[in-house]
């Protein structure tokens, strides 16, 4: 992917400094979100800033491994604890309670990384920020990939610019204007590089918050009292943001350009999509059902060209897994029904 890169963008790797997993930063910070009277919210901003990729963690979701419900979900706490046989979940308040808290703690950490990179004054950062902005096509898509590459948390906007080339709204702007086909294509195969390099892991689907433990932190009192570490909310809602923002990619993008019939450049534009489905298909769990829907679907396509493309990928997925042939005959046969 990314053949156009002419800025070699860091993979996996994350600046040199203190390891993320020794709580020295929760132990200070750490502090209860909720009060047993009232359930406000007592969040204080943190002063320092809670992420910080190294050797030792260059991921997000390796962050804060060893800390202490990290990787927690209700169904691994409803599974150890048997609530009898009946899975606890979060009311709806709750989640939305810690979102709005998630997105606070998330606002903070930007804030501080962005006041770092002032204070720091690095030149070649400035410089790729420039060529995000003004530089030609194939160069702004490049850094945009490169400011994403390394910084995934604290600069998500850079993630926004790129889903917006392709026609994807976020929370932070839309584009309205007609998407050229260059141009998307361009940018999809930055995106879908950087989903399997940087952002999504490759060994488990993505969690929202309302998988989450949430209730154990509002139920918990006394000495039994349970409290959430702010970096615990932060890579939760972080998770979070970039389920959203990827399956956003997968219904805004793929799906839509799949959707679409016409002209042969289009045509070509839907093999693209296909092979793009199908490389995300191949390498991350999450949206698998989805994708393989997307591509089962083109079988069927009005377009020879398009057709014989689905076939392929569906041919290459299987020579890559071949203990997906039940789960890709089962959706083709439930396709032609």
């Amino acid at each position: 992917m990314m053949k156009g890169r002419n800025v070699n963008a860091p993979r996996r790797r994350g600046r040199k400094g203190k390891s993320n997993d020794d709580n020295g930063i929760i132990s200070k910070q750490g502090y209860d979100v909720s009060d047993n009277n009232n359930h406000s919210q007592i969040y204080k901003p943190h002063r320092t800033m809670l992420i910080h990729l190294t050797d030792d963690t260059p991921t997000w979701y390796e962050c804060g491994r060893n800390t202490q419900h990290r990787n927690e979900t209700i169904f691994s706490i409803n599974r150890n604890n048997n609530h009898n046989g009946k899975t606890k979940m979060n009311p709806h308040h709750i989640v939305t309670k810690y979102r709005a808290l998630g997105d606070s703690i998330y606002r903070q950490e930007v804030n501080l990384s962005r006041s770092s990179s002032n204070d720091g004054g690095d030149k070649d950062q400035q410089w790729v920020e420039n060529t995000m902005k003004r530089g030609t096509l194939k160069d702004r898509i490049a850094a945009m990939s490169v400011v994403v590459s390394s910084h995934p948390v604290h600069k998500l906007y850079a993630l926004d610019m790129l889903l917006n080339l392709v026609g994807v709204s976020t929370n932070e702007s839309s584009n309205g204007n007609q998407i050229n086909e260059r141009v998307s294509q361009m940018a999809s195969e930055a995106l879908t590089d950087l989903f399997m390099t940087t952002l999504l892991p490759t060994n488990r689907k993505l969690i929202g918050l309302e998988a989450r433990p949430l209730y154990i932190y509002e139920e918990s009192e006394g000495k039994n009292k349970v409290s959430i570490s702010p970096r615990t909310l932060l890579l939760w809602r972080y998770e979070e943001i970039l389920k959203e923002k990827y399956n956003a990619f997968i219904s805004q993008y793929l799906s839509r350009t799949l959707a679409q019939s016409g002209t042969a450049s289009l045509d070509l534009n839907k093999i693209s999509c296909l092979r793009t489905a199908c490389s995300l298909l191949k390498e991350l769990p999450e949206g698998e059902q989805v994708l393989l829907g997307l591509v089962v679907n083109k079988i069927g396509d009005p377009s020879k060209k398009v057709a014989a493309a689905a076939a392929h990928e569906l041919r290459r997925i299987l020579e890559a897994h071949p203990n997906m042939t039940t789960v890709i005959a089962r959706e083709v046969r439930q396709r032609k029904l």
